[in-house]
């Protein structure tokens, strides 16, 4: 007789678990939206070459703080004319910054537009999340995003959506998605960026590029 009634009684219970389940899963997906692919993101600016000549110093270095208007090396002009000294070209950081790379050393030889060094704000960066196409509609400026990136996982970040960008990932490849001579069409699914604020660091050394996992909440 116990057994009797402790079959029926499992069996339900099994069906309320898978219920709750499916439930939670529903409402999960009700107020939240959830990618990993996302990462760290920041404005990156050349600093380049701004005539002929030679790098005659370099006065910085990679992960070097500098300011907006900071000189962070000379350029010596090609003389115009035998016997004409060149003239010494400052260059400046047009941003206030971190050096994230030196792509020219000292002394040698530099043509107007070649990249010397680059410079990133780390005190502004955001995330960019990439939003499957079926659920972009539901993805609306001002929402609230819990954030968490890979590299620092006992932090949680937290942040707002700044952005959709007005079209979509693929748009932005330089490898063709389909190939119109073949009349052969396969459909992908799209992901479309959105730019996400980074409230404050956490106290840890965020750079560009690290991979991250975001949490929009959409209801």
């Amino acid at each position: 007789m116990r057994r009797m009634i402790l079959a029926p009684l499992l069996i339900v219970l099994a069906v309320l678990a898978i219920a709750g389940g499916i439930a939670y899963y529903l409402y999960n997906n009700y107020l939240y939206y959830s990618t990993d692919d996302a990462q760290v993101t920041g404005a990156i600016v050349s600093v380049s070459a701004p005539a002929a000549g030679q790098l005659t110093t370099l006065s910085v270095k990679q992960g070097d703080n500098v300011t907006v208007g900071q000189t962070l090396g000379t350029i010596t002009t090609l003389p115009v004319s035998p016997g004409v000294a060149g003239t010494a070209v400052p260059i400046t950081s047009p941003i206030s910054g971190t050096i994230v790379q030196e792509a020219a050393v000292q002394g040698q030889g530099v043509a107007p537009g070649l990249a010397l060094v680059q410079v990133t704000n780390l005190n502004n960066l955001n995330v960019t999340a990439y939003i499957d196409e079926s659920q972009v509609d539901k993805v609306k400026v001002g929402q609230d995003v819990d954030i968490h990136i890979d590299a620092f996982s006992d932090t949680s970040y937290t942040g707002k959506i700044q952005q959709i960008v007005k079209a979509t990932a693929g748009t932005f490849s330089l490898l063709p998605t389909q190939d119109p001579a073949s009349g052969n069409f396969t459909k992908v699914g799209q992901r479309v960026p959105v730019i996400i604020s980074l409230d404050g660091n956490g106290g840890k050394t965020i750079i560009p590029g690290l991979s991250a996992e975001v949490t929009i909440h959409i209801h």
